[in-house]
Order: structure tokens, then C-alpha cells, then sequence
């Protein structure tokens, strides 16, 4: 088992570190391929949340196209120490861009929250295409504040037990 706190640090940490990243990709300037491969990515999630509710199917695919998306924030900063760091963050439970997403697929609140992903994203990006390497490092930290805010309603869920994987997480006392 994992103590919500622990969770709670792990998606602390991956938001310093994609923070870093976006910083390090503004300031150096991201290659022009690959911030073309994320606008297409964000136009790919943004043809199903013109939907006004999801299905599993929906939220799988955002699932899929998050971590691509989050994937190729990483390319862009150029640093492989930074990537590395990132992957081994991303492997600790709970810790990876769409760790809850799964689990409040059937919450009504679901869509809207990521839509407001959404939106950050598109910021984050445009962060980074302008040269905003401020900007862009405290949207990517302020992003990482949705999954602890979604850390923090999975667990206080009625419906917890339903959840798969959560009952692995210690609630704070």
C-alpha cells in the first residue's frame, strides 16, 4: 500500500519536473516537429471533448493521447537527464499524467476537469512556442494540481472499494 501522501509527493515531484522540462523547452526553443506533433495531439483530444459526455472508450483514448501529449513535452525540453528523472517518477503508483482519469471516468465532473487539462495544455504550449519559460514552467506545476485534486476526491470517494487500484492508497489521518 501507498500513503496518500506519498502519492500525493510522487505527482508533487512529476510537476516540478515537467515544470522544468517546459521551462527548458521555452528557453531553448522546442523543435518546430514536435511542437507540431503536440498541437496535433491537443487537435485529437479536442475532437472527442466536443462531446458533452464520454464513454470509456473516450476516456481511454484521452488517456493514450495525455501520455503522448505529455510525452512529447518532455522531447522538447532536449534533456535526456530530465526525461529519465520524469520516467522513473511516471513509474511510481499514481504518479503518471492520467493516474486518475480512469478511475472519475464516471464522476459528472469528469469531462469538465478535462477540459481544464485541455486548456492548459494549449497554454503550456503556447508558453513554450513564445519563449515564456516562466510561464510555461508554472502551468505545467499548477497542471500537476489537477491530479492531486483528483488524488484527493478518488479517495474520499463513496465508491473507493470500486475503484481499481485505489484501495492500494492509505488514506491521511
Amino acid at each position: 500500500t501507498f500513503s496518500e501522501r506519498e502519492v500525493s509527493e510522487a505527482i508533487e515531484l512529476r510537476g516540478t519536473l515537467e515544470g522544468l522540462s517546459a521551462r527548458l523547452a521555452a528557453e531553448r526553443g522546442a523543435p518546430p516537429v514536435v511542437l507540431a506533433e503536440a498541437r496535433a495531439c491537443l487537435d485529437a483530444i479536442d475532437q472527442f471533448l466536443k462531446s458533452p459526455t464520454l464513454d470509456d472508450q473516450a476516456f481511454s483514448r484521452y488517456v493514450a493521447l495525455n501520455e503522448q501529449f505529455h510525452a512529447l513535452l518532455s522531447e522538447m525540453s532536449g534533456s535526456t537527464v530530465i526525461a529519465r528523472q520524469l520516467e522513473r517518477v511516471m513509474s511510481l503508483p499514481f504518479a503518471s499524467p492520467s493516474g486518475f482519469v480512469v478511475a472519475q471516468a464516471n464522476s459528472t465532473a469528469a469531462r469538465d476537469m478535462l477540459v481544464v487539462a485541455q486548456d492548459q495544455h494549449r497554454q503550456v504550449l503556447d508558453a513554450i512556442a513564445q519563449g515564456e519559460g516562466s510561464r510555461a514552467e508554472a502551468i505545467m506545476r499548477e497542471h500537476s494540481r489537477l491530479a492531486q485534486r483528483n488524488l484527493r476526491e478518488v479517495v474520499q470517494s463513496p465508491r473507493q472499494d470500486q475503484l481499481p487500484g485505489v484501495r492500494l492508497i492509505r488514506k491521511q489521518r
